[in-house]
């Protein structure tokens, strides 16, 4: 991760490979905290590993690299380049990097385009809350339907991590922060909507379990 960030240092716009969750969110505040953007792409709505792409601020965007393909057969293991593996009635959809791309051709198999609807957007773990602060037990307990009590438990308990560390209940939230919860999954706080008339706030958030 070091070398990644160093090369983006210099103005350069550089590519990962891909990462798991704890990982993204280390990055991102790294990437923070340097003044770099980043951007995450997994090829599936809801991707668990992701690559990411870092780029200065002065770069307006940035291209996906991930492309997603159909196999009648499992991939073989392709590391960093390859993507989550996501089981297709009777094959597989694999996101791959460009070099797992070409490892797959490489070996003889034939990369299919996606099924009609295999990619559809899974909008039920996308959710708008109603929450009386951005702390992390309150947030967290209202993400994963919990009571406050059971989830402030875990996270003194060292089960919940935010922005690669432990968490703390009284830590705040912000948009494009995720915590990961032992046990019950990941929850990233996508948007801040705005305050109820009783001073409240609208948030959407993603959930994966």
């Amino acid at each position: 991760m070091e070398a990644y960030l160093k090369r983006a240092r210099g103005g350069r716009v550089v590519r990962t490979g891909f990462l798991d969750l704890e990982a993204q969110a280390l990055l991102e505040r790294r990437a923070r905290e340097e003044g770099l953007k980043v951007a995450f792409f997994g090829g599936f709505p809801l991707a668990r590993r992701k690559a990411a792409v870092l780029h200065p601020p002065e770069v307006p965007g940035v291209d996906d690299p991930v492309r997603v393909y159909f196999l009648k057969e499992p991939p073989p293991d392709l590391g960093e380049a390859l993507g989550d593996v996501v089981p297709w009635e009777d094959g597989y959809l694999v996101a791959v990097l460009p070099e797992g791309e070409q490892a797959l051709r490489e070996a003889g198999l034939d990369l299919l385009a996606p099924p009609e609807g295999a990619l559809r957007d899974a909008t039920e773990r996308v959710r708008t809350l109603v929450v009386p602060s951005l702390r992390v037990d309150v947030v967290g307990a209202k993400g994963f339907g919990v009571s406050r009590s059971y989830f402030a438990q875990g996270v003194k308990a060292g089960k919940v991590r935010l922005r690669g560390r432990p968490a703390s209940p009284k830590d705040e939230m912000a948009p494009g922060d995720t915590l990961f919860a032992e046990g019950l999954g990941s929850l990233k706080l996508l948007e801040v909507l705005g305050e109820t008339r009783r001073g409240n706030y609208k948030i959407k958030v993603e959930v994966e379990r």
